[in-house]
């Protein structure tokens, strides 16, 4: 197997605690520091509403990195019983605990400021190493979603707890 180098571009910055973040359904506002050596790379990115951000989950340990199986834990915190809750295959949640911790996550472009992205819907926590960003583009939207009733019947009971049309679950 080859052995992979990944090095961050930037870091992600939010006044948001980790609290804060983890109870948000539509995520924080915060700021996005592209390290000056990969500023260049901004070119031109103001002109996107989203971006898709790619981040290594630092903080997620070596045990929580052998986690195969989960359930939608923090939703008990909205009225949820643990024992409703489906227990599913890591890769069909966003469960940071996965074998290799990368982040995949899309914010709402507020504005640039030099190498500085002020973004919303953040759903990362402050001093997160950030890997990469992409525009989202048309191209990239899907319009035939198909999505499984366990997923469906969650989100229909988050939304309507919450009050929120579409809440990140």
């Amino acid at each position: 197997m080859k052995i992979m180098v990944v090095k961050p571009i930037g870091i992600v910055h939010t006044n948001a605690d980790e609290e804060t973040i983890k109870n948000s359904l539509q995520g924080v506002e915060g700021v996005i520091e592209v390290f000056e050596e990969f500023s260049e790379g901004l070119e031109g990115i103001e002109g996107f509403s989203h971006l898709f951000v790619i981040a290594f989950l630092d903080r997620v340990t070596e045990e929580q990195r052998e986690v195969l199986k989960v359930k939608f834990r923090r939703l008990v915190r909205f009225g949820f019983k643990l024992e409703e809750l489906p227990e599913v295959g890591v890769f069909c949640s966003d469960s940071p605990h996965r074998p290799n911790p990368i982040a995949l996550t899309i914010v709402r472009l507020i504005e640039r400021r030099g190498r500085f992205l002020k973004v919303g819907l953040l759903d990362l926590y402050d001093g997160t190493p950030v890997l990469d960003l992409k525009p989202y583009t048309p191209d990239r939207r899907v319009e035939d979603l198909k999505l499984p009733s366990w997923y469906k019947r969650i989100a229909r009971r988050v939304s309507e707890l919450s009050g929120l049309k579409e809440p990140r679950i």
